[in-house]
């Protein structure tokens, strides 16, 4: 029934049989490569939300690595409202580490090349960034708003 099967392609001047077939849609493998590329390689736009994730990238990493450095070495900052902020500080910094390239590059290609572990990974930390830490900060924005 395979031979039976043929497929048309609008570049090569004869039909092709399933078996003659290297990829999943009966190009040449030049023809599927460039394909490829041009799926995969990023326009002026991708280019432009790259270079600022880069930057937002780059300034969160090291905010709030001074933050936890600021923290450690000034003995006057040791108190229950700084350890509050530096461990924001340390979920942001984990965030931006481990969440921001893989969801930049996700964004971009539109396909998920890091394995089906790292995505669940990634995910969690995501999550548990939004469910843990974000519903604590408000809390303690809260209350700085409500008793100065």
């Amino acid at each position: 029934m395979a031979d039976d099967l043929y497929y048309f392609n609008d570049s090569m001047s004869s039909n092709m049989t399933l078996e003659d077939c290297s990829n999943d849609y009966c190009l040449p493998d030049a023809d599927y490569m460039d394909m490829i590329f041009e799926h995969l390689y990023p326009t002026t736009f991708e280019w432009v939300l790259i270079f600022m994730h880069s930057v937002t990238f780059v300034v969160g990493l090291v905010g709030n690595a001074l933050v936890c450095v600021a923290v450690y070495k000034n003995r006057l900052m040791r108190n229950v409202t700084n350890y509050f902020i530096v461990n924001l500080a340390v979920a942001d910094f984990m965030v931006i580490l481990f969440c921001l390239p893989p969801t930049v590059v996700w964004d971009i290609t539109e396909t998920w090349f890091l394995g089906t572990a790292l995505c669940k990974i990634v995910l969690y930390f995501q999550v548990l960034k939004v469910v843990l830490v974000m519903p604590a900060h408000g809390s303690w924005i809260h209350g700085i708003i409500t008793d100065p």
